[in-house]
């Protein structure tokens, strides 16, 4: 006689995950509700789009029966969700069948879900940016090429070769791009030189880049990289950097994008 699931896997117990077409859950966008988070705004991220449609939604979305509405509310994955909509449209368009979304439902009150959806945002922790670098070389090694990294780590090929390239740094470098006091670009362009010029010229961008912040510390490491000025970035680069950024350097990236009024200055 089969196993159960529980006795196959040794589990201490299990749940039902339910699946949604993602029109059918409902994103909060009214700023007063308990569940509203201003990320549904974001840009839609081509990488997630192509990653759920080749893949599928991997991670289950949280949702909540609003007993008021009788809506299926999102409590965290609203971006799963969004990038399935959109992944949806152009799988219909190919004539493919549509993801759906998992879900785990939870009960409670509003406030319950506001405190889900703040927790489960708060303490994930990314992956680093040599431990991405890793598992991208095992990839690369069980068969696959630069292209399905791309696809399956949400990134653009010029980010896979960055990433790749903290592989051929110096020990020095990969602890300055790990403790975030150089970037995975510089990373790339250290990867170039030989060991003893990484080595001094990751400690002179540690060192002006201590000394100061924002753009500040960009433009004096750029000096120490030998670029005189910013490269300007592409329309693309500034969407994919606007899913990180909050406050006044958002808005000013939006009004970058035409995507809102000229950002006041301040007095």
């Amino acid at each position: 006689m089969a196993k159960n699931s529980i006795d196959a896997y040794g589990a201490s117990g299990k749940s039902n995950v339910l699946f949604f077409e993602p029109v059918a859950l409902y994103l909060v966008t009214d700023p007063a509700h308990p569940l509203y988070d201003e990320r549904i705004h974001l840009p839609i991220d081509e990488a997630m789009v192509l990653n759920i449609m080749d893949q599928g939604v991997l991670e289950p979305v949280l949702c909540w029966k609003d007993p008021e509405s009788g809506k299926v509310c999102v409590v965290d994955g609203r971006q799963r969700v969004r990038h399935s909509l959109e992944a949806n449209i152009r799988l219909a368009a190919e004539g493919k069948e549509p993801v759906l979304v998992p879900a785990i439902a939870k009960r409670g009150s509003a406030v319950r879900m506001s405190q889900y959806m703040v927790s489960a945002n708060e303490i994930r922790r990314a992956d680093t940016p040599l431990g991405r670098a890793k598992k991208m070389a095992a990839m690369l090694e069980r068969g696959h090429d630069e292209q399905d990294l791309g696809l399956l780590f949400g990134c653009s090929l010029q980010t896979v070769k960055a990433t790749m390239s903290l592989l051929d740094c110096t020990q020095a470098v990969q602890d300055a791009v790990e403790g975030g006091q150089v970037t995975v670009t510089h990373a790339r362009q250290l990867s170039t030189m030989p060991p003893e010029e990484q080595r001094a010229k990751v400690k002179e961008l540690t060192q002006v880049g201590a000394e100061v912040k924002g753009h500040e510390r960009a433009r004096r490491q750029r000096a120490v990289m030998g670029e005189s000025k910013p490269r300007m970035r592409s329309r693309k680069e500034i969407t994919h950097a606007l899913t990180e950024a909050t406050g006044d350097y958002a808005a000013a990236l939006r009004w970058v994008l035409g995507d809102a009024t000229e950002p006041e200055e301040a007095t």
